[in-house]
């Protein structure tokens, strides 16, 4: 395999095969079942699309669609069908300059995925794509710099960034997702600023508005001094121990259900996760039946969806 991609897993239901990739793998499991496809390969790329000029021929489709949606600028995360591939299915998660992840769904034969299966993973990725694209950005290349600081800038009524800071030289790629870019808000806050810009609208002068989002705690307040309303955002990205932390609150999960489950989010199997917490793989796997019992979730992918605040699946 050439040009910088990481294969994850096989193309199975990797949640069940016990290899599962982190998010990109619990992700490519909801989507294959939403779908309705019969298999799925996903595929990283740490440092963005690489050229198609430099990978196999096993590579090259991959990449040609990384670059096109890149020359377009196309925002992600975003959804294509190729029919001249049989009725393939890409999901593309991340950043242009990287981390990418992504993800093809197939089915057999030549009738490709029928209107109704397109729009329902349409409308699972719309609905949860900015959740799914944080944590595929954060659990990527864990070497990155965690930075703690929220992200912050200025923006009008329209949602157009007036002021944003300057990003520092190892900012990280999480950190970047939420930082305004070529004169557009961020494309996962959009929804959720122009409801809080609404709500500020109707609230007490001096009063600031908060959205907490399973993947970023959002704060608006009203800025004075200008000819026009102005907003200053402040973004704080939810990080993985936040969230374990979250989970253990939520479901009564005891000190050990909350380590197994960071690692459970990281995508280890059950001999990695023995070999990580210094227990042996059957006491990952009672624990591991424990959080699935605790959460109420029939597998992996499940519990995954709850703790991560995608939908549930029926």
């Amino acid at each position: 395999m050439t040009g910088g991609a990481i294969a994850h897993g096989n193309p199975r239901f990797s949640a069940r095969e016990d290899d599962a990739p982190g998010a990109l793998g619990y992700a490519a499991d909801v989507f294959a079942a939403i779908a309705g496809a019969e298999r799925y390969e996903v595929r990283s790329y740490v440092s963005g699309a690489p050229s198609p000029r430099t990978c196999d021929e096993s590579e090259r489709e991959w990449a040609a669609l990384l670059r096109d949606l890149h020359l377009r600028d196309e925002p992600l995360p975003a959804l294509f069908v190729r029919s001249r591939t049989g009725g393939a299915m890409f999901l593309v998660f991340g950043r242009h300059g990287g981390p990418l992840g992504v993800i093809r769904l197939d089915v057999d034969g030549t009738r490709g995925f029928r209107p109704a299966q397109i729009a329902a993973t349409r409308r699972f990725l719309d609905e949860h794509g900015g959740a799914l694209t944080h944590w595929i950005v954060d659990g990527a290349a864990p070497q990155w710099r965690r930075n703690s600081a929220p992200v912050m800038f200025v923006i009008d009524e329209q949602l157009r960034p007036v002021l944003a800071e300057e990003a520092a030289i190892d900012d990280s790629p999480l950190h970047a997702l939420y930082r305004p870019r070529n004169g557009h808000a961020p494309p996962l806050l959009a929804g959720t600023l122009t409801q809080l810009v609404g709500e500020l609208a109707a609230s007490p002068h001096g009063a600031a508005v908060t959205r907490a989002l399973p993947f970023a705690f959002v704060r608006l307040a009203r800025l004075v001094g200008g000819s026009s309303p102005f907003f200053l955002v402040s973004v704080e990205p939810a990080r993985r121990r936040a969230t374990v932390l979250r989970a253990m609150t939520r479901y009564g999960l005891s000190r050990r259900e909350g380590q197994v489950l960071g690692e459970v989010l990281r995508g280890a199997s059950s001999t990695e996760i023995g070999e990580s917490l210094s227990i042996s793989g059957s006491t990952a796997t009672f624990h591991l039946k424990q959080l699935l019992r605790k959460t109420n979730s029939r597998n992996r992918t499940e519990l995954t969806s709850r703790v991560l605040g995608w939908e549930e699946l029926t």
